[in-house]
């Protein structure tokens, strides 16, 4: 295999709670306080439902233990020249209905993911196209050089063709349009656990697939239960009804910790909070301002310094966060260590929105989900009164994350101030750029999720030049440069950089990773 290596992370990402394996079978209870909001792998790109289906589809490649990619359905790649890669796909794999997995179902699978309807087209934005050589066999070949081609193909999960076209399912389903189809609520993948049922809001079961062809823990039955009251998760948690709870209430960590039989497990987590506002309409929308104030650089600076991140991280996250000066963690490819945040100051952001025209500030709404994110309903409602120190009257809109990711990624993006987060499943800076602040070209699968509409095009320049650049060190250096340029222009406000905080049984053992994945394969009941 010809393959320099792009990405290492260290097997600290991976944390192990416990250490051996137990003989018997077991079920595992897992409880959040959201559900997934599709079974189909190709509608949402939202994090918690990525990685619950990455437990049922596999892609190409993945994350293995330690976090390090590793083959899935490819069990082996190699790069035949500067932009063609060839994939030899594992034999004797079957999906959990028993039909065997072929190359034609990668093409499919990609097809789909390019469709109208997907959120995934930024997976396949550096390919100009993809073929089966046979049915062991499938060739990419990018439009140009891509130094991280294989991090990319991370977030692309391959569908059973046949499957899929007799029910109806050849594109993914409108999650916009609230749309209900049948991979809505059904799934058929090759990965190490099958839906057996699902109620969306209230269960969903899992079974362990017994054709699996990797390595998989004790594991044989998995309960996921979403649990929205914090109070209830947690007494869930003590009492022994279900075994892993993720996040854990922050509120709850001294209790838990100070309880028999469970243990609190946390790390790093690659996620940055951030407040968006709206800079591509010129009248914002549920606001009686006349304009749109978000236009001026200085009102965006207003916004930035009234907003007290670290108070924000001491008194809503219980320390469990760390300040974010940009739109990245420090362990993501591209981080700019030089960049520091505009500090909180009131007086500060008074006389810039008197400079933009606003003395008495404004009225406008936010947007905001509920059981998203770590205690987000807390951090737009601590936002909202500190905005209110500097004049702006802020209605606040929070709404269950059901209701909040249809509103705000709709076809017109129905928010223009809002709540949101990124995680860059691939530990790359390009990622952020190819979805949250590269300017928006849906069409060829970037900016889907730049709700705020941001465009700096001299950071778009960097950001492509960086996409094909092989030298590590220099294309380094133009994802600094253009992230500077971002923050430069408060194309966000970013806030922190969370903890993964679980609670946990004392019979469990699990793993955590960066980017919230959760791969049950490699958990274990004691």
């Amino acid at each position: 295999m010809i393959l320099k290596k792009l990405f290492s992370a260290t097997a600290g990402l991976a944390i192990a709670v416990a250490l051996g394996q137990a003989a018997s079978a077991e079920t595992l209870r897992l409880a959040s306080q959201g559900d997934a909001t599709s079974l189909d792998p190709h509608s949402h790109n939202e994090s918690f439902t990525n990685y619950f289906l990455a437990n049922v589809y596999e892609g190409l490649v993945g994350r293995d233990k330690n976090f390090n990619i590793a083959g899935q359905l490819a069990e082996s790649w190699e790069q035949v020249d500067a932009t063609t890669w060839r994939f030899n796909l594992r034999s004797g794999v079957t999906f959990h209905d028993g039909s065997a997995f072929a190359a034609d179902d990668v093409i499919f699978s990609m097809n789909r993911a390019l469709a109208d309807t997907s959120n995934f087209k930024h997976v396949l934005a550096s390919v100009d196209s993809f073929t089966a050589i046979d049915d062991r066999t499938v060739e990419i070949v990018t439009k140009a050089p891509n130094p991280i081609l294989l991090n990319d193909l991370l977030d692309l999960m391959i569908v059973d063709k046949q499957w899929a076209e007799a029910n109806g399912s050849e594109e993914p389903i409108n999650l916009q349009a609230e749309e209900k189809a049948f991979s809505a609520t059904n799934a058929n993948g090759t990965g190490p656990f099958r839906v057996v049922s699902r109620t969306q809001g209230e269960k969903t079961e899992l079974a362990a697939n017994p054709n699996y062809w990797g390595e998989r823990g004790n594991v044989t039955e998995v309960v996921f239960t979403p649990i929205n009251n914090a109070s209830t998760l947690v007494s869930a948690l003590l009492s022994g009804e279900v075994d892993v709870v993720m996040p854990l209430p922050l509120q709850d960590i001294p209790r838990v910790e100070s309880a028999d039989g469970v243990n609190v497990v946390s790390s790093p987590e690659a996620r940055t909070m951030y407040i968006g506002m709206d800079q591509w309409r010129d009248q914002i929308i549920e606001s009686p301002v006349e304009g749109n104030p978000f236009l001026d650089l200085r009102v965006r600076q207003a916004f930035a310094h009234a907003i007290n991140a670290e108070a924000i991280i001491d008194r809503v996250m219980q320390g469990q966060a760390t300040l974010a000066t940009q739109y990245v963690m420090d362990k993501v490819n591209g981080y700019n260590p030089d960049l520091t945040r505009l500090p909180y100051d009131p007086e500060k952001a008074k006389s810039l929105l008197a400079e933009a025209g606003y003395p008495d500030g404004f009225e406008l709404t936010m947007d905001c989900s509920t059981d998203r994110y770590v205690n987000d309903g807390q951090i737009c409602q601590a936002t909202v009164s500190l905005l209110a120190q500097v004049g702006i009257k802020v209605n606040l809109l929070a709404q269950p994350k059901a209701q909040f990711f249809p509103k705000v990624v709709s076809p017109d993006f129905g928010t223009s101030f809002f709540l949101l987060s990124w995680t860059p499943s691939t530990m790359d800076s390009l990622n952020v750029f190819q979805n949250v602040l590269g300017t928006r070209d849906l069409d060829n699968g970037r900016g889907a999720w730049n709700i705020s509409g941001c465009s700096v095009p001299e950071a778009d320049a960097l950001a492509a030049e960086a996409a094909t650049m092989m030298d590590a060190d220099a294309r380094e250096k133009l994802l600094q440069d253009a992230m500077a340029l971002m923050v430069d222009n408060v194309c966000l406000v970013p806030l922190h950089v969370q903890q993964l905080v679980w609670g946990v049984a004392q019979n469990i053992d699990v793993v955590q990773h960066p980017t919230f994945e959760f791969p049950l394969e490699h958990f274990n009941v004691n």
